[in-house]
């Protein structure tokens, strides 16, 4: 082979330096590729822990309805706020009514009373409150109407709730999650012999 075909020093140099700063593009290509698959799994599990949240939340409110259904002659009874923010106590307190008693229950379980790991309750929202009110503004004849809120931290920003359980209560009202149901409860009268 002659000189003429034989690459030089030079070229052959200058070809190991192309393929090193192939390598590293790639290298950079595949380190950007996942740092935003991790980020994406970060933001699934954030996700997949606010519907948890959030179905947890649900039951507990119909949990409270059917309850207060249940003692439909005593609703007034279960008007309260920031129900679960403290430690109820016993629930089997003797003299307590039913109205009483079923709060307390509800307080337990919006604090996790369900579902412990060893001394913790972990069965529940994060700082989760309850409130019940009475709406006056929707007039029925014959009809009460009661609205029951769940209030807790998200964990991502959103747009603020409109219901006003636990505004204020938490950093940000950005991050305040709320669930919502409105009871309807006739008012029945007993029948008279």
């Amino acid at each position: 082979m002659s000189n003429a075909m034989k690459p030089s020093l030079a070229v052959r140099h200058r070809e190991r330096g192309a393929s090193l700063l192939e390598v590293l593009v790639a290298m950079l290509v595949v380190a950007f590729g996942l740092l935003g698959y991790i980020a994406l799994q970060g933001k699934s599990v954030a996700a997949t822990m606010e519907g948890a949240q959030r179905t947890q939340a649900l039951m507990l409110v119909n949990d409270l309805a059917q309850r207060m259904e249940l003692n439909r002659w005593n609703a007034d009874a279960y008007v309260a706020n920031d129900i679960g923010v403290t430690a109820p106590g016993d629930c089997t307190t003797a003299g307590w009514t039913q109205a009483q008693r079923d709060l307390c229950e509800w307080s337990l379980n919006i604090r996790g009373a369900a579902e412990t790991v060893g001394t913790s309750q972990v069965g529940a929202m994060l700082a989760a409150r309850g409130c019940v009110s009475k709406l006056n503004s929707l007039s029925t004849p014959g009809m009460d109407y009661y609205q029951i809120t769940l209030a807790w931290q998200g964990l991502s920003a959103s747009a603020p709730p409109v219901a006003v359980c636990g505004k204020d209560a938490y950093a940000s009202e950005d991050t305040r999650r709320v669930v919502t149901a409105v009871v309807q409860v006739a008012q029945l009268q007993e029948a008279t012999p």
